[in-house]
């Protein structure tokens, strides 16, 4: 099985942070282009449980289907200093996909985000070399991607907020 980490910081307060990834239409802007994400059914509000069925469209025709659920959640509440979710796919791509999102208060208004991802494509030996050769790289891509335009994201909620927010590489 492979897996992908990252945490990093953000010049944003837990609660923003929260509202950003509390919402699962924020993933059509996490997606790295060329793909494009059509969400097919939410069952909102979100809660442990809840179905995300959305399609990834790469060029053209080609693309998948995914079927997640939120195995945890774990909102943010004022005061807290930890929030979570984890997402698991039934469907995917990939034969086994779990996703950790935690979000922790860092104070002074800042927060960090960590991602923990693990995924497999499939069993067998070509299934393992096929995840690390193809499905590795992809996810050090995505995830990359994502930091970007999670403070992108953050930025324009703060901004709009009225509160005074800056990004930090």
């Amino acid at each position: 099985m492979a897996r992908y980490k990252q945490t990093f910081h953000v010049d944003a307060p837990l609660s923003a942070v929260w509202q950003v990834h509390d919402d699962p239409i924020a993933l059509k802007e996490l997606t790295p282009p060329p793909a494009r994400v059509e969400i097919v059914r939410i069952d909102q509000p979100l809660h442990v449980g809840a179905e995300l069925i959305f399609k990834i469209k790469l060029l053209g025709p080609l693309g998948a289907t995914w079927h997640a659920i939120y195995d945890e959640f774990n909102p943010y509440q004022p005061g807290s200093d930890v929030c979570n979710f984890v997402d698991r796919s039934l469907s995917s791509p990939f034969r086994h996909w779990i996703h950790r999102h935690t979000f922790r208060d860092a104070g002074d208004g800042t927060s960090t985000v960590t991602d923990d991802a693990e995924f497999w494509l499939f069993g067998g030996p070509l299934g393992h070399v096929l995840t690390w050769l193809l499905a590795w790289p992809a996810m050090v891509f995505m995830f990359t991607y994502r930091r970007g335009a999670t403070r992108r994201m953050l930025k324009r909620l703060t901004d709009s907020s009225g509160a005074k927010v800056t990004t930090t590489p």
